[in-house]
């Protein structure tokens, strides 16, 4: 289990759906060679310097906290159990730490938190109407190598625009 990248006055946390299988293996967060986070993060300048994986649990320097709605198993979407979602505990966690956006990397994440039952055709990329507690919500194209299709960094830069607002 990847311990949460969670503290207070954050401006945003980012919210996968479970550690995938380089991640569970490596005990970093977006750990797989073709995933596009940390660089991501760099080029919309949400992070100074290009982060490692390694450097998960630093990430925090730079205002942004790391979770998943799924910490007792690990792999792509499609093998992970319903039951699994604890979108409860995000929640409460959301609740505590109050950060001012929740970003979701990638559709099936937020189609749970979301209250969709994990149909990722209700949910829209971009700014959400609905918040969690007192955070805006934000629906990202997913940086993982497997939905290289679904890519569009254009919605990591708007995002990166709205934490840049003062």
């Amino acid at each position: 289990m990847l311990s949460d990248v969670l503290t207070y006055n954050l401006d945003i946390v980012f919210c996968g759906t479970a550690k995938g299988k380089a991640s569970a293996r490596l005990g970093y967060y977006y750990a797989a060679p073709g995933n596009q986070f940390y660089s991501i993060l760099h080029k919309t300048g949400l992070t100074k310097r290009l982060l490692l994986p390694s450097d998960c649990y630093l990430i925090g320097d730079y205002n942004i906290g790391l979770t998943d709605l799924v910490h007792s198993q690990s792999g792509n979407d499609d093998v992970l159990a319903h039951e699994n979602y604890d979108v409860v505990s995000f929640k409460q966690k959301i609740a505590k730490f109050k950060p001012r956006y929740v970003a979701f990397n990638g559709k099936k994440s937020a189609a749970y938190a979301l209250g969709f039952d994990g149909k990722t055709q209700k949910v829209e990329y971009g700014l959400q109407e609905q918040m969690i507690h007192q955070s805006r919500i934000y629906v990202l194209p997913s940086t993982s190598g497997s939905a290289r299709k679904y890519w569009n960094e254009k919605y990591w830069q708007e995002l990166a625009e709205l934490i840049n607002q003062p």
